[in-house]
């Protein structure tokens, strides 16, 4: 799920104040004279988030990818596509019965600090990753050891097959830093990695501004497309753009709301598929809610919302009506169940009816800063329509995804990314020790579904992982409106490929435009 902004709220007013104090747009090589001529040097990204730490045990996916990946490389990388391709390790190995990973490393990588990037250093890290409590150790929950079987050979051990593991590890899960800086008490402030950039300290104001300088000694130069990156942390969606629009800086996220200004400014719009959006109903045994316990109440919330009007209303059109969590890139994806579940208001009181609930019921939600303004009035309205009374309660934004996860709510709004290995979205959102699946919802049938997916062949679990998608939506553990297409402007200085399963570009898909 997208990460809410857990900066300090005072310093994203500060980042606002120095886009246009700094004016660190991007730069040309010194003599030249001409637009023609500039080579441009410096890579700058108005960013919508800030991580509380630069420890990579403590780091999270989607926008914050940014600000790890200048520092530290991962094991393996995800290219555009989203497929894995090598990175410091050179290959890898699955074992016939899935529950061991091998990697065999490059043998030529240090850390900036002049540590060498060997088995040992690798598996500190991942040691560290599982037990330091960030907020996806769940990603290496599946690896019970790991083994450095020599200088250059990785065996981690697992206690389950993990199809999801290789692609965890071209992300946070699979940051290495130098094991020097694990116990240092800067490593939140001053990352160690064998990145292509160091993070220039002196250069670095958090809340407003992060420099990376160019590694000098960088195993692949072809990753390195500039010699400086800066990052500014700018929390309003207006500020990010007009620092675009004027130059200052060259690659922003964005929401549907700005992007005919984008158009009509001459800025560059990227599309990337993106989230889906709706209701996640978690509460699915009543535990909290009994309600929601009732497989025609949850029903009966997806027939009550009227996606279309969300989808053109909100997300201005940008994105398509679905009832599946699972996008198109993914094996588990059906395409019959987009539409799934229509608009049809008759039917959800009927339901609500059949399960003894004619006269509705309360269902309480969080709500926040980081949620369209839109959103909260239009689906208290909608469900309102059918008889169940929306109690939303105000959650400030740095508490809002720990109340989300804290079990005291029995339904959510949620923005979940749609990642191209399936099993990646199962471990987050389905399988009982996912941290999304709050209440460990689990019946006799996921069960079965579960273990027939991990135990299968490719195409076998391919066939599972449709079932069981097929199954959640009939028995609506979820309430998804649309998936949207996510927007990401550019500036006139760079080109970018967008990233497959990310709202951001990762870095290494920057290049100056030619």
């Amino acid at each position: 799920m997208k990460a809410p902004n857990r900066a300090v709220r005072a310093l994203a007013l500060a980042a606002t104040a120095a886009i246009f104090l700094t004016g660190c747009g991007s730069s040309a090589e010194p003599g030249s004279d001409g637009a023609a001529a500039k080579a441009v040097t410096t890579l700058t990204l108005a960013s919508g988030v800030e991580p509380q730490s630069l420890d990579p045990a403590m780091s999270r996916e989607a926008q914050f990818v940014q600000y790890f990946q200048p520092v530290f490389d991962t094991l393996i990388r995800r290219n555009s596509d989203g497929e894995p391709v090598p990175m410091l390790a050179a290959k890898w190995e699955t074992a016939k019965d899935g529950k061991s990973l091998t990697l065999t490393l490059r043998d030529d990588v240090t850390f900036t600090d002049g540590a060498k990037l060997d088995a040992e250093a690798v598996k500190g890290n991942l040691e560290r990753f599982k037990e330091a409590g960030g907020p996806l150790t769940a990603a290496l929950a599946a690896v019970e050891s790991v083994d450095a079987v020599d200088a250059t050979t990785v065996k981690l051990n697992l206690s389950t097959p993990d199809p999801a593991l290789v692609y965890a590890l071209g992300g946070p899960s699979g940051y290495m830093q130098s094991p020097a800086n694990f116990d240092s008490p800067t490593v939140d402030t001053q990352p160690i990695g064998s990145g292509p950039y160091e993070l220039d300290r002196a250069a670095t104001t958090p809340g407003s501004q992060y420099t990376f300088v160019k590694n000098d000694d960088y195993w692949d130069t072809d990753l390195q497309k500039f010699e400086k990156l800066v990052i500014k942390p700018i929390k309003d969606e207006n500020a990010r753009f007009n620092a675009v629009r004027s130059g200052q800086a060259d690659g922003m996220i964005a929401t549907a709301k700005t992007v005919k200004a984008a158009e009509a400014a001459d800025v560059t719009v990227k599309m990337v598929p993106g989230d889906w959006q709706g209701l996640t109903l978690l509460d699915r045994a009543g535990e909290l809610t009994p309600e929601l316990g009732k497989v025609e109440v949850r029903q009966a919330i997806n027939y009550a919302i009227d996606k279309d009007a969300i989808l053109k209303n909100v997300a201005q059109g940008l994105g398509t009506v679905t009832s599946q969590v699972f996008g198109p890139s993914s094996v588990a994806f059906v395409a019959d169940l987009d539409s799934a579940y229509g608009y049809d208001v008759d039917k959800a009181k009927a339901l609500l009816k059949t399960a003894g609930l004619e006269s509705g019921f309360t269902l309480k939600m969080p709500t926040s800063s980081d949620m369209d303004p839109a959103l909260a009035p239009a689906i208290k309205d909608q469900l309102a329509k059918v008889g169940i009374t929306v109690d939303w309660v105000d959650v400030p934004s740095a508490q809002y995804q720990p109340e989300q996860q804290s079990g005291s709510y029995s339904a959510l709004f949620t923005a979940f990314g749609q990642p191209v290995v399936a099993w990646t979205a199962i471990n987050t959102m389905v399988t009982e020790s996912a941290p999304w699946n709050v209440f460990k919802s689990s019946t006799p049938e996921t069960k079965v579904l579960l273990a027939d997916i991990l135990a299968g062949s490719d195409e076998e679990a391919a066939a599972k992982q449709q079932e069981l998608n097929e199954y959640l939506v009939d028995n609506a553990w979820f309430a998804p409106w649309y998936r949207i297409d996510q927007p990401y402007f550019i500036s006139k200085n760079v080109s970018v490929t967008v990233q497959n399963g990310q709202p951001v570009p990762s870095i290494y898909n920057f290049e100056p435009a030619k």
